[in-house]
């Protein structure tokens, strides 16, 4: 599937505390994210994919880094960062926070991690967030210390993830509740885990708090799961689409804004607190969205490559949206999509031409998720 020149590793592009373990046990493809090499490929999209429907499997994840926020104004600079209610979030526990401009339009969606009163990691995906929190807590003179901590996750997915995670830290691991985490020091290796990440599969994410660690970690992972068959792998584009998962930058930036994305529920508009965007927030919401976020299912035969490009969609020769990211399924034997179209347009049901640089495919749009999370 990825068709690209070779990559040259260079000191001007950040390494994770996983490389060389990554690197060590067969990444065939990175992508950049956040000034980070990101391995995305192992045996192939659609191997590792079935690698991890039958096992459990590894991702390098440190890309995703931390705004750590701390001091008396945490809080209060923290709810102002983003549309949701965090004073509905216990210590202990993580949401899904996104990150909005003032105009109501996503800069980023992190997962936000409260780790006491005044402490909390908002795990970013690609941008460069640290600076607009920055820009943000300077200029209106909230009292906070921010910075990125030596903090970088792996992923631990798939079905034997619990009996993975459990062999190694505990049975507590087994009663860790969805979106929350725990600290604990194991054989010298500090860490945050949390029942959470980026699929709709049984999860763990582990937040590596010593850089130094990082691929003493894998190994230790990696030796106690050769009983489960344990496999390399990453954010993997079938398994987002499935799952009705979005990627900042890669399906969704900052032309668009949570009504659009059927993200309206993290909108909190009732809150007493202010928050950046909450105004015109308020005015999308009373005028309705002009787009549409839905699924599509190409017809045809399965489609190997992905589109590096948003591909235009049309109805009845009228250019109505754009298609922007698209996979097949074996576990579905579908290709599946993501499109985003004009208001009017926006059903499902309805008949849309992709127009790919080939030839036009025919497709036929599906409201999300096609899989639910376990």
């Amino acid at each position: 599937m990825y068709k690209t020149s070779k990559v040259v590793f260079s000191p001007r592009v950040r390494k994770s505390p996983y490389f060389n373990s990554t690197i060590k046990y067969g990444a065939q493809a990175y992508s950049v994210y956040n000034h980070m090499y990101m391995p995305i490929s192992y045996e192939g999209t659609i191997q590792d994919y079935k690698n991890l429907l039958n096992s459990v499997q590894l991702w390098d994840v440190g890309v995703e880094r931390q705004i750590q926020i701390k001091g008396p104004d945490a809080e209060a600079l923290s709810q102002f960062l983003t549309p949701r209610n965090i004073k509905k979030c216990a210590i202990g526990q993580a949401m899904y926070t996104p990150l909005l401009d003032f105009e109501g339009c996503f800069l980023n969606d992190p997962v936000m991690l409260r780790l006491d009163k005044n402490h909390y990691w908002f795990s970013v995906s690609d941008g460069d967030s640290l600076l607009w929190a920055q820009g943000i807590a300077a200029g209106y003179k909230f009292d906070v210390e921010i910075d990125e901590p030596d903090v970088s996750p792996l992923q631990v997915q798939g079905p034997d993830s619990s009996k993975l995670m459990s062999k190694v830290f505990g049975d507590w691991v087994n009663d860790l509740g969805f979106y929350k985490f725990k600290q604990v020091t194991h054989e010298g290796i500090p860490m945050v885990i949390a029942r959470m990440g980026y699929s709709r599969e049984l999860c763990y994410e582990l937040f590596l708090q010593d850089g130094s660690k990082g691929n003493e970690l894998w190994e230790l992972l990696w030796e106690a799961g050769q009983d489960f068959n344990i496999s390399a792998g990453g954010p993997n584009i079938i398994l987002r689409l499935e799952g009705g998962i979005l990627s900042y930058l890669a399906d969704i930036d900052r032309s668009n804004n949570p009504y659009e994305v059927g993200l309206d529920w993290l909108v909190d508009l009732d809150q007493e607190d202010d928050f950046i965007g909450k105004e015109a927030l308020r005015l999308i919401r009373q005028n309705g969205p002009t787009k549409k976020l839905l699924g599509a299912e190409i017809h045809g035969d399965p489609i190997e490559d992905s589109n590096a490009d948003h591909w235009p969609v049309f109805i009845d020769g009228k250019e109505v949206g754009s298609m922007n990211a698209m996979a097949y399924s074996p576990r579905l034997d579908k290709n599946i999509c993501y499109t985003i179209l004009d208001i009017e347009h926006a059903k499902s049901g309805q008949e849309i031409v992709i127009a790919s640089p080939e030839k036009d495919l025919i497709a036929t749009t599906v409201d999300l998720p096609w899989h639910e999370r376990k």
